[in-house]
């Protein structure tokens, strides 16, 4: 998944996770950003956080991002669980990929 210039997606960002880190003006827009605030939600965030951003996004966006090994393995392992894929559609695409 990639977000293109028109293309915005709209998950609360939590300022507590954040503190070290200026948020850019398009961070809704931006890629890079939110890349890294999706592996800060999945190192730091609370399951708030995790509710917000969305467990398709996550499945979406894990291949991609920088994680720990054990936080990485939990991820892969959760969603190649075939309840959690039922319950959120996750197709095989998205989680071979994260294989």
């Amino acid at each position: 998944m990639v977000i293109n210039a028109n293309q915005e997606i709209n998950i609360p960002i939590n300022e507590k996770l954040v503190w070290d880190y200026d948020i850019p003006e398009n961070a809704q827009q931006n890629e890079a950003f939110l890349r890294w605030y999706l592996a800060r939600v999945l190192t730091r965030g609370s399951a708030d956080d995790l509710r917000d951003t969305g467990i398709k996004m996550i499945s979406v966006y894990l291949p991609d991002l920088s994680l720990p090994r054990d936080i990485r393995a939990f991820w892969e392992w959760y969603l190649d669980l075939p309840a959690v894929k039922k319950r959120y559609g996750i197709t095989d695409a998205i989680t071979e990929a994260v294989a």
